[in-house]
Order: structure tokens, then C-alpha cells, then sequence
């Protein structure tokens, strides 16, 4: 019997929620942005999930947090993004996982399709991730929350292979189990952060299971970036470190 709860994906979201501005809104705009995702995860998933909520050591919006998620993990600082997607993982039941960054918001059926598209037969070498599509309309967080359906039309049959958008993402949950099994961990903590880590996870996941990432354009999300690693100070520190690691990584091992 499979140890999984069939047909349903863990929605995993790491958060730390600093009292920060930003260009989006003066104040607390990591908060602004989680709430709205969150909201609209809530309105627009019509296929059964589970909310999983990583609090990273949030300064704000704990209490939101803990009382909007299926499954609330707390840290007393961040731990960085591996980490907190790991402790998703891992405390997870679906079938299916789908990781998103907290700056991003979907739109109706946007599940549903991903779940279609990573089930696809017709495709070789074979789907192990599907990543959305980003919204043409807009680049205005503002903006985005305004429009009440996207346009499709633009590639809608096409499918990107070698996709690697890693604030948003869905797999299956046996995949990931088959990775760590092989690896000894699912994304790799050593990535400090936000980057890279998910590079590094889709090269392990095409070598082991011999298999593709894909972008869909089937479903469009809206993706702000930058709205929380850039309340890290001095993140380049990081981004050098991460990205010299990741490149040991590969030439080490060879793919």
C-alpha cells in the first residue's frame, strides 16, 4: 500500500517575514505577499491539498502563519531555503509536492494542470517536474492581483524542456524518497539561502531517474522575485559561495 495520500499535493511555502519595505508596498511586504499567495492558493485550488507553512524564523505574521496552514512548522531563525523545504518534505503525505516561493500567485485550474502535465505518457524522455509558465500581462504585483484570467494562447501546446524555475514546482513524492535514498537528502543544505539548491536537485533527479524537467504553458503564474532573499544583507556573499559550490558539484560529479 502506497505510504502517500493518493491524488493529493503538499503545497510546501517557506517564509520569513521581516517588517522590511519594499518597492510593492513601504512596509511589510514579505507579509503582503505571503498573504496574497496564500489567499490565492486557497481560491483557485480546486484539487485536494494540504498547506504546508515553514515560518523561518518570521519577526511578523507567526499567528497568520500557524493559523492559515494544514501543517505549520516553526524555526527560531531562518534556516535558509533548503532546509525549510526539506522540513516540508518531509512532514508531508501527498503524492504529489509542489514547492512555491511566497511571491508568487496562481490563478484557477493552475494545480490541476501541473498534475495532468507531470502524468503525461506521450512525452520522452519522461516528465519528473513541471514549472509553470510566467504571466505576459504584467510585471506589477499590483496589476497581476487585478486580472481575473490570463491569455493562454501564446504556446499553449508548447512544453520547455531542461525547465529550471524553481519558485515554483511540482514532483512526486516518491521521486524526491528515490533522490535522498540515493544522495543521503533532498534539496542540499549546504546551499545557503535560496540558491542554487534547486539546480542542483533537477540534475539529481535527470541523472538518477532518467527523466526531464518541463515548463508547461498550459497555466501561468506571477512571479514577483526577489522579495524576501532581498532583505538578506549582503546576499552576493551568498550567491558567489552557492554558485562555486554548485559548480564543484557538477564537475565532481560529472552531470
Amino acid at each position: 500500500m502506497n505510504k502517500y495520500t493518493k491524488d493529493l499535493t503538499s503545497i510546501i511555502i517557506p517564509n520569513w517575514l521581516t517588517t522590511t519595505g519594499g518597492k510593492i508596498v513601504p512596509e511589510n511586504e514579505t507579509l503582503w505577499f505571503a498573504k496574497h499567495c496564500i489567499q490565492r492558493i486557497k481560491d483557485n485550488t480546486k484539487v485536494p491539498y494540504e498547506l504546508i507553512l515553514i515560518d523561518n524564523g518570521s519577526v511578523i505574521g507567526s499567528d497568520y502563519l500557524k493559523r492559515e496552514a494544514d501543517v505549520y512548522i516553526r524555526n527560531e531563525e531562518n534556516l535558509g531555503f533548503a532546509k525549510a523545504v526539506n522540513q516540508g518534505i518531509e512532514a508531508s503525505k501527498g503524492e504529489y509536492v509542489c514547492v512555491i516561493n511566497n511571491d508568487v500567485f496562481v490563478w484557477p485550474d493552475w494545480l490541476r494542470v501541473m498534475i495532468s502535465e507531470l502524468n503525461r505518457t506521450d512525452l520522452n524522455p519522461k516528465p519528473l517536474v513541471i514549472m509553470p509558465a510566467l504571466v505576459k500581462e504584467t510585471k506589477s504585483a499590483l496589476e497581476a492581483l487585478e486580472i481575473k484570467s490570463l491569455n493562454l494562447d501564446l504556446n499553449y501546446y508548447a512544453m520547455g524542456s531542461g525547465a529550471e524555475f524553481g519558485s515554483c514546482w511540482l514532483t512526486r513524492r516518491d521521486y524526491l524518497d528515490f533522490i535522498k535514498e540515493k544522495d543521503g537528502h533532498y534539496l542540499d543544505e549546504n546551499f545557503k539561502y535560496g540558491f542554487g539548491e534547486d539546480r542542483d536537485l533537477w540534475s539529481r533527479l535527470r541523472y538518477h531517474l532518467k527523466g526531464e524537467t518541463y515548463r508547461t504553458h498550459k497555466t501561468r503564474v506571477f512571479h514577483q522575485g526577489n522579495v524576501t532573499i532581498g532583505k538578506i544583507i549582503n546576499r552576493k556573499k551568498y550567491t558567489y559561495a552557492n554558485r562555486e559550490y554548485l559548480r564543484g558539484l557538477r564537475e565532481k560529479r560529472g552531470y
